[in-house]
């Protein structure tokens, strides 16, 4: 597995899989700020990208709830 990916992929890899719960709560953030706490005005694109932020959040959330 380690010739498949850069020794920056690996670490990044390292980094979601040891700190999900941390990683989950950050993507929450930005989501709730860019969404919430914003005057700017939120396109379709955009909306689906704040979703989806959403979703990985609750996925990195699951998964930290399974790890430990």
């Amino acid at each position: 597995m380690t010739n498949q990916y850069t020794p920056a992929q690996l670490e990044l890899l390292e980094m979601t899989l040891n700190n999900t719960l941390e990683l989950a709560e950050e993507l929450m953030l930005i989501h709730d700020i860019a969404l919430y706490h914003s005057d700017y005005s939120i396109n379709e694109g955009e909306k689906t990208a704040l979703y989806q932020l959403k979703y990985l959040s609750d996925i990195l959330k699951q998964i930290s709830k399974e790890n430990h």
